[in-house]
């Protein structure tokens, strides 16, 4: 849902927009590829515990530090961007999580002009890569009750249309009416997850099929008869990217997501064109994407039966 704000003293606009809960990246990771994180502003200040106020702060000389900038240092949580600025004075994002007196904390000197721009980007492109591959677990989530039909006689195996799956909570059949129906558990025994995949590193297990076996015969005398409730999709852990035991989501997905933000960013202006002419010269662009991002695509995209 989006909200109004003030956009100047007179005319009202929509605030920022949020980045998605299944985006396939960080608005910090794609300005990292966009702008030079190496420029960073040194900070030093007083935190205090459960307080978003950074006190008696002193910045390098000739520096500026904006709102929406991230900012890091002990006691801050990852992810946390300036919020306000006043005179010797920092309002974070987020409350710290320590006290502290002359703490040295880091800005990263990037633009924010671009910032909710770049989240509607990232929110688009993830959009766009699930839609080519036809799903939407790659950020894991809880799916409740997704419903199924048999079509095959003595059918013993169902495909979850959500994978991969790392878990299965419940396996229901439906006698009753759909205006009335009588949902039945199937006994844990019954069934099973089967063709497991283990991470080696964090020892966490997955089921890349999504595939449930059945000891006995999937019911299949009305439609929507089957349903189940599983957790589907990777882990995903931005603020510590590099610990496999949180987050799974595969790196290569993320990297085609920031480089077709990164593609759409910087071609931002030249929608509908195929070539510019410039003093003589005449400059023209692919409009296809480059055949990595394209095997990415099919490596990841679902095939449904």
């Amino acid at each position: 849902m989006r909200t109004r704000g003030a956009a100047t003293r007179t005319q009202p606009r929509f605030m920022a927009e949020q980045i998605s809960p299944l985006a396939l990246t960080t608005l910090a990771r794609v300005k990292d590829i966009l702008f030079d994180p190496s420029q960073v502003i040194q900070v030093t200040g007083n935190t205090t515990n459960t307080s978003t106020t950074v006190a008696s702060t002193v910045l390098q000389t000739g520096k500026v530090v904006r709102i929406g900038q991230t900012i890091t240092g002990p006691g801050i949580p990852a992810g946390t961007t300036v919020a306000a600025t006043t005179t010797n004075t920092l309002t974070l994002s987020q409350a710290a999580t320590a006290t502290a007196s002359g703490v040295v904390l880091t800005v990263v000197d990037q633009p924010v002009n671009y910032d909710t721009l770049l989240t509607r980007l990232i929110n688009s492109v993830s959009d766009y890569v699930s839609n080519e591959c036809g799903r939407y677990s790659f950020v894991q989530q809880t799916y409740t009750n997704d419903t199924y039909s048999i079509d095959t006689p003595r059918q013993i195996f169902l495909i979850l249309r959500n994978t991969p799956v790392f878990s299965i909570t419940s396996l229901q059949w439906r006698a009753g009416t759909p205006t009335n129906p009588n949902w039945t558990a199937f006994i844990a025994d019954q069934y099973e997850l089967v063709d497991p995949r283990t991470d080696p590193i964090s020892g966490l297990t997955w089921y890349p099929s999504g595939e449930v076996r059945v000891y006995g015969v999937l019911p299949r005398i009305y439609s929507n008869m089957i349903r189940a409730t599983y957790v589907a999709g990777y882990p995903v852990n931005w603020a510590n990217a590099g610990d496999r035991n949180t987050h799974l989501l595969p790196a290569d997905v993320t990297y085609l997501c920031e480089n077709l933000v990164a593609r759409r960013f910087k071609r931002r202006q030249l929608a509908g064109m195929s070539a510019q002419a410039l003093e003589g010269a005449t400059h023209s662009w692919r409009n296809v994407l480059d055949q990595e991002d394209l095997d990415v695509l099919g490596q990841y995209r679902q095939l449904n039966f």
